[in-house]
């Protein structure tokens, strides 16, 4: 696989797709895959309300120093890539149950280039005045249609599943693209990079 040219990446590594029939059927009925991660679904929840605290303030180290400290991006990317596993599991594209925090041997990984100094102050400020996501309004619009063709795209990944007991290549490059996506326009929104993000479900 070639190195992303973009600072934020995600990538889940291709194996032999053979995958559990068990938590396939589990994700056809009515999606019921999901109530598994439910002790995640709560716990990111509460991260994600805190950590858009933590967000805010990095705009504010942004633009009076021109950079962020190591423990506001650390949050950040912990957000990230505990949301990135979580997704990953869902979606097929691994069987392994999603690990809580941090992991760093989990098959999903997100990558994050520390973003160079001084960063864009003018943006720090839209972030501050919450204008920073009305930027990404473009990327936000697709992204939710996207979500629900995504969400269709699962349930016939299960079917897959469970009739041949495997996922399909095609279907575990979407996923990776589409929650790739997802990441880079959080983490630009977030400020752990400038680099307004592209349009596209490929690295």
């Amino acid at each position: 696989m070639t190195e992303s040219a973009y600072p934020v990446d995600f990538s889940v590594p291709v194996d032999d797709e053979e995958r559990s029939r068990f938590l396939a059927l589990t994700g056809i009925v009515l999606f019921s895959k999901a109530i598994l991660l439910i002790p995640h679904l709560f716990l990111l929840t509460a991260y994600f309300i805190a950590v858009q605290f933590v967000v805010w303030i990095g705009y504010w180290y942004i633009l009076i120093q021109g950079g962020k400290p190591y423990w506001v991006e650390n949050l950040e990317i912990i957000f990230v890539a505990w949301a990135s596993r979580v997704f990953a599991w869902f979606t097929s594209t691994t069987d392994i149950y999603p690990t809580f925090g941090t992991d760093d041997n989990y098959p999903a990984q997100v990558t994050v280039v520390e973003a160079p100094e001084p960063q864009s102050r003018p943006l720090a400020i839209a972030g501050i005045l919450l204008l920073r996501p009305l930027l990404a309004l473009p990327h936000l619009f697709i992204l939710v249609w996207l979500t629900l063709g995504t969400l269709v795209a699962a349930w016939v990944g299960y079917v897959y599943i469970l009739v041949t007991g495997s996922l399909p290549l095609a279907l575990h490059f979407y996923f990776v693209g589409f929650h790739r996506w997802w990441a880079r326009t959080w983490a630009w929104i977030a400020a752990l990079t400038d680099e307004y993000p592209p349009f596209t479900l490929k690295s």
